[in-house]
C-alpha cells in the first residue's frame, strides 16, 4: 500500500500491494464523515495522474482539502474496517 495524502480529514492510499505489479485500486477516506470512495482503473489512473499534478503546484494542506473535496459527492460507502 502507498499512502498518497494524510491529512487530518481525508487519507488516500494507492493499494499497491508490492513493487511491479498492478494497483487494485484507491481507496478515498473522509476521516470525519467516516465515508469512503474506491476508484479502479481509469478512474484511479486519473486521480493519479490529478495527484501527480497538484504536487507539482508545491500545494499547501487547503489546496489538497479542496482537491479531494471534489470527490465527496461520492464518498457514499460507509467506512468498516478503518
Amino acid at each position: 500500500m502507498l499512502m498518497m495524502i494524510d491529512s487530518p480529514f481525508y487519507c488516500v492510499v494507492d493499494l499497491v500491494m508490492s513493487e511491479g505489479q498492478p494497483s487494485l485500486g484507491i481507496e478515498i477516506v473522509d476521516k470525519n464523515n467516516q465515508r469512503e470512495l474506491f476508484l479502479q482503473g481509469d478512474a484511479a489512473e486519473r486521480f493519479r495522474e490529478e495527484v501527480k499534478y497538484l504536487a507539482a503546484q508545491e500545494p499547501d494542506v487547503d489546496d489538497i482539502e479542496a482537491f479531494i473535496e471534489g470527490y465527496k459527492p461520492w464518498m457514499q460507502h460507509p467506512v468498516t474496517l478503518h
